[in-house]
């Protein structure tokens, strides 16, 4: 809506008493005078987003993409379950854990940047959070608990998720942590649009995007099912300063439903990340292709995308929570089978940077590193390894160099 200007009843009241005909050298400036009349006063509307206009291409990640692995090494280990991550401005590295599935040992943790570029052991800034196992209805090893970390107009926000919820948002202040609410549903992930000056998040198990505000969430719209009738299962979001909208990663469900099928039939390949007005609750899809994506990050100015894919194929469901350390097993998702993608919106171009990957989760971006949280799953039970040897699952952080292959 446009504010009248204050200065347009003057403006009438010159025409009625026709004072610019009868000064006829005041019509030369006609021109200058009208557009400062109807300004003057007015919220003009706001300015386009830059991308907004601009014919981005759909990406579809092809069959065998090209390789070039960039150079990465372990942070830390012997994490349960690392999930939202975040890089302060200091270097220290904020990971948050969602537990072994079987007790209250959720964490956030602070690992502090040493000198010499190593970080120093986890010190913990919250314990004793709640960690639950989906196992009984998913059949794959997946564990809930402390899931999104993010930060926002001097804010950073925490959610703990859980498939059935209701989930908590609490507020990350320096050394303490401040709950402020819960909302119905998974809350998986959250993210600060500068634009609308609003926080949003998106609930996994109820499909939606949604607005957080006052420590509650309003819904904004419902996804779609996909193309073969599965859930779209939104997992993760961020601010896209390209379009100036919203990119949210769906994984995809199974096309059976989560009550339905042994947990493996997720389709390869029909995962995607959409790009979200959520002033006009329209949807559209950026990149298609995508097996189980979780996590993503946007470059600066949104023309290049880097992709986590959860893993390749799902196998070896589990039918009880006795199966989990009878033998080795994958688990329900084939372990070491995740990637990283970097995709180029503008030409469309799609490489593999970083392959091998533990069931990556969450990714955080400073500078020309990524970081990503692996290790899905109940920690010390034997799965095979990245040669099909056993080992034990073990949950880490990786750091990867953007600029070093």
């Amino acid at each position: 809506m446009r504010r009248i200007s204050p200065y347009m009843p003057m403006l009438a009241f010159f025409v009625r008493a026709r004072v610019f005909g009868r000064l006829p050298g005041l019509r030369r400036f006609l021109p200058i005078l009208l557009p400062a009349f109807l300004g003057w006063g007015c919220t003009l509307p706001a300015q386009p987003a830059p991308g907004r206009g601009t014919v981005v291409r759909l990406v579809t990640i092809p069959g065998t993409p090209g390789q070039v692995l960039r150079l990465r090494k372990v942070v830390v280990r012997g994490l349960r379950n690392p999930r939202g991550l975040l890089v302060e401005a200091d270097g220290s590295l904020v990971v948050a854990t969602a537990g072994s599935g079987t007790s209250n040992d959720g964490a956030l943790l602070r690992l502090a940047k040493n000198p010499d570029g190593t970080w120093g052991p986890p010190a913990a800034l919250l314990e004793h959070q709640p960690s639950r196992n989906l196992i009984d209805l998913v059949h794959r090893d997946e564990i809930f608990g402390l899931a999104g970390l993010k930060r926002g107009d001097d804010e950073i926000l925490l959610s703990t998720a859980f498939f059935d919820g209701p989930s908590r948002i609490s507020s990350l202040e320096t050394d303490r942590v401040r709950h402020i609410g819960s909302v119905r549903g998974n809350l998986n992930d959250m993210a600060w649009d500068p634009r609308r000056r609003r926080w949003f998040g998106v609930s996994s198990s109820n499909e939606e995007l949604v607005h957080l505000k006052a420590g509650h969430a309003e819904r904004i719209l419902r996804f779609p099912s996909l193309a073969q009738g599965q859930d779209a299962v939104p997992g993760y979001l961020r601010f896209d300063p390209f379009s100036g909208d919203l990119l949210v990663s769906l994984f995809s469900g199974s096309p059976l439903g989560e009550d339905g099928g042994d947990g493996t039939e997720l389709v390869p390949r029909a995962g995607r990340i959409v790009r979200v007005d959520p002033d006009a609750g329209s949807i559209r899809t950026v990149v298609g292709g995508l097996t189980a994506p979780t996590d993503f990050e946007v470059s600066s100015d949104g023309k290049k995308l880097w992709v986590l894919e959860f893993c390749d194929s799902f196998v070896e469901p589990l039918a009880s929570r006795d199966e989990l350390f009878a033998g080795t097993r994958h688990g329900g998702f084939r372990r070491f089978s995740g990637r990283l993608l970097e995709i180029n919106r503008m030409t469309g171009t799609v490489q593999v940077i970083a392959d091998g990957l533990d069931a990556p989760t969450n990714l955080a971006r400073a500078g020309d590193a990524l970081f990503v949280s692996e290790g899905m799953g109940t920690p010390g039970r034997l799965i095979p390894g990245p040669t099909g040897s056993p080992i034990r699952l073990d949950g880490f952080v990786e750091q990867i160099d953007l600029r070093r292959p």
